[in-house]
């Protein structure tokens, strides 16, 4: 007898945390929804050169999760989205989920960083906690 989960699950917050949870929750059965506030997930880890207690890559550790993540057939990750609003109960809720504007069509992006050199304005990079500037 096959043991098929029903419904979904929400997982806020696509750092190394929620990426893991979205990747055990995926792998039970379950239908994720995995939300990141901001472009991309990874959170802070994907800032770090080394990680403790062991110094070992954060890189390393993290790409292969982005990998299977963004590969796995139970996850759809919503980047540069927000939760507006949760209805219902534990167990038994809606959500409202916004995405903001990208200004890119996600489908037909490349990464070949061409839209960046064409943007003419710029604004404090969130990945360099405001140190420099990137293009909108």
């Amino acid at each position: 007898m096959e043991n098929k989960k029903v419904g979904a699950v929400l997982v806020v917050g696509g750092g190394i945390g929620g990426i893991q949870a979205s990747l055990d929750l995926a792998e039970s059965g379950y239908k994720v929804y995995l939300i990141e506030d901001s472009p991309a997930i990874g959170g802070v880890m994907a800032q770090l050169d080394k990680t403790l207690p062991t110094n070992d890559c954060s890189m390393c550790i993290l790409s292969p999760k982005l990998v299977e993540c963004g590969r796995h057939l139970n996850i759809q990750t919503l980047s540069y989205s927000e939760v507006a609003e949760v209805q219902g109960e534990p167990g038994n809720f809606k959500a409202l989920i916004r995405k903001r504007a990208r200004y890119v069509d996600a489908e037909k992006c490349t990464g070949c960083g061409e839209c960046a050199e064409a943007c003419p304005v710029e604004v404090e990079s969130e990945f360099d906690e405001g140190l420099g500037e990137r293009k909108a």
